[in-house]
């Protein structure tokens, strides 16, 4: 068989799919053998709550060529692909849905017509004329109804996203993977614009689709949130421009790197996050846990520890974690985040260049959340909030920041040494001023890349959320007068002018008629402009409270920066 059929990786993700994978799987161990290729079939369970995972451990055990790949925790099917992809190891990669749907002996369809029409993606489509169909009506409406969004949005070469196989030259995916965002239900849709984007040829094989459910498992609420990953796309390729940032491919070699996370108490969110990071795509780590007190937890990487701190702050404990380290880098991570499976492995690259000091990246909203922490980091992601620094919480381009927060943020030890670790009379700032030691004292890089990512737990809306802010404003505003090289920076100054002239036009309305009009018309303009700002999400209860979520953060920030302004010193925590 020609080379190109040489070598080939079936990555099946599963999610309760307990009545089929066993036969799925062994039709495709049975078809491959047959067919005479090298191959092995990844069988990726997406946290099924259903006997899935145990059909896939007898898959394995009766069948040499599978190797079982078993997550904690449902995050959806873009995840499982990609988790899949990385236990991977041929240099054609074909992804196959675990419902029997599509049988897997058309994966040697796919092969070859790949190699006629020298492709380096070939994508099984419901709309190619040779394609024999054999499902309800109703997906046909909704898969006609989803072709024009994309066709509109994208202007794609190619007429469906969406059918359950796939077939790649791994180069793709090894370039694309570092670039998904979607987890979930745009997973397919992204992968081929990454890959039209990067000059891949792309090519629709016809299918035999024969479809097992009566009507499916695609419901409204999927519906809705396909199409808000869908847009989600379209605003990142056309708006931020993100899917051009030239990201470094992986390095072979993993430096030491420990994790410092500093904590009061070891909590739920601390477990999550320790429990994350002993998951973490990485080898060569280790964990340095910051507690007031002494606490058991389960056995880490070696090398790690627990080290009580005492009644301290979260500076003084994060330098007390990197003191006890020996690493190369110092990857620093808030005790209510946890780590993307990939952080550390995305983010050595960068570390090759001596003139970096630093890496940070966005520190996204856990999907999970509550409604009220998820308007809380909707809040933060608002340009009307964040303005120029929205990367903190979404990810945008790749660039070259001087201002990066310590719930994400990694760092070369060497430089972190040189300028005396962090500040421990501030908190929050201190990440302010490390970085600003990084990168005037020592002229040296700090770096914002985005799929160096963390999950964030917010402080939900409103008044825990209020609190943090009117924390972050005053130091914001203290640090205008103390290192302005950062601070003074006019985003910082707008919330503030803009509760003096509340204040101010309020008390000139009530004696001029003209000033009442003027008033009311830039308080009009401003409560349209924070509406639109507030559409954040198709649930509209949502997007109610991220509207007044806006303006009160708007309000609690202008006073809290003005304090620090005005402030001589700020109280030690």
């Amino acid at each position: 068989m020609d080379k190109l059929l040489d070598g080939l990786s079936l990555i099946i993700p599963a999610y309760n799919e307990a009545d089929t994978v066993y036969r799925t799987a062994s039709e495709a161990a049975r078809v491959l053998e047959e067919l005479g290729l090298e191959h092995e079939i990844i069988l990726v369970d997406d946290g099924s709550d259903d006997d899935t995972p145990l059909e896939i451990e007898r898959a394995a055990r009766n069948f040499e060529s599978i190797t079982p790949v078993l997550l904690p925790e449902n995050q959806g099917k873009g995840n499982a692909l990609k988790r899949g992809f990385q236990a991977s190891g041929k240099e054609l990669v074909c992804f196959l849905d675990a419902d029997l749907d599509l049988h897997p002996s058309q994966v040697n369809n796919l092969l070859h017509w790949m190699k006629d029409n020298d492709a380096d993606i070939v994508i099984g489509s419901k709309r190619h004329p040779d394609s024999q169909l054999k499902y309800p009506l109703i997906r046909k409406f909704y898969s006609t109804v989803y072709y024009l969004l994309i066709w509109l949005l994208f202007r794609l070469p190619i007429k469906d996203t969406q059918t359950g196989i796939k077939l790649f030259r791994r180069e793709v995916l090894t370039r694309a993977f570092p670039r998904i965002v979607s987890k979930k239900y745009a997973l397919d849709l992204e992968l081929m614009v990454v890959a039209h984007n990067m000059g891949y040829r792309i090519s629709e094989a016809p299918i035999n689709l024969s479809f097992q459910r009566e009507y499916g498992r695609i419901k409204w609420f999927d519906i809705r949130w396909i199409i808000v990953d869908t847009m989600a796309i379209f605003y990142r390729l056309y708006f931020l421009r993100y899917y051009n940032s030239p990201l470094k491919p992986v390095v072979p070699e993993e430096p030491r790197i420990s994790i410092v996370i500093p904590t009061r108490e070891v909590d739920p969110m601390v477990e999550e996050c320790l429990r994350k990071c002993h998951e973490l795509n990485y080898s060569n780590f280790d964990i340095k846990l910051i507690p007031d007190s002494k606490a058991t937890v389960e056995p880490a990487p070696s090398g790690s520890a627990v080290i009580p701190s005492g009644p301290v702050g979260p500076a003084a404990k994060r330098n007390m974690g990197a003191a006890a380290s020996d690493a190369e880098v110092i990857a620093f991570i808030d005790s209510d985040a946890w780590p993307d499976f990939n952080w550390l492995k995305n983010v050595v690259p960068y570390f090759e260049d001596e003139t970096v000091a630093a890496v940070g990246g966005p520190a996204v909203t856990p999907a999970d959340d509550s409604r009220r922490r998820q308007v809380s980091g909707m809040v933060y992601s608002a340009s009307m909030v964040s303005g120029s620094t929205t990367y903190r919480y979404t990810s945008h381009a790749l660039r070259e920041v001087d201002d990066c927060p310590t719930c994400n943020l990694l760092v070369r030890r060497s430089d972190f040494e040189a300028v005396g670790g962090f500040g421990e009379e501030f908190w929050p700032g201190e990440d302010t001023v490390l970085c600003l030691k990084l990168t005037r004292e020592l002229g040296k890089k700090i770096l914002y890349v985005p799929n160096v990512t963390v999950y964030h737990h917010r402080r939900a809306v409103f008044r825990p959320h209020m609190k943090q802010v009117y924390s972050y404003a005053m130091h914001r505003g203290f640090f205008v007068r103390k290192f302005p090289e950062t601070s003074r920076r006019l985003q910082y100054f707008v919330p503030s002018l803009f509760v003096l002239a509340l204040v101010a036009g309020l008390v000139a309305a009530f004696f001029n008629q003209v000033a009442l009009f003027a008033y009311l018309s830039v308080l009009s303009l401003y409560v349209l402009l924070t509406a639109l700002s507030s559409i954040k999400s198709l649930d509209v209860l949502t997007n109610l409270l991220v509207f007044p979520g806006i303006i009160i953060t708007h309000i609690t920030y202008g006073i809290g920066f003005l304090r620090g302004l005005l402030a001589r010193r700020m109280k030690e925590q």
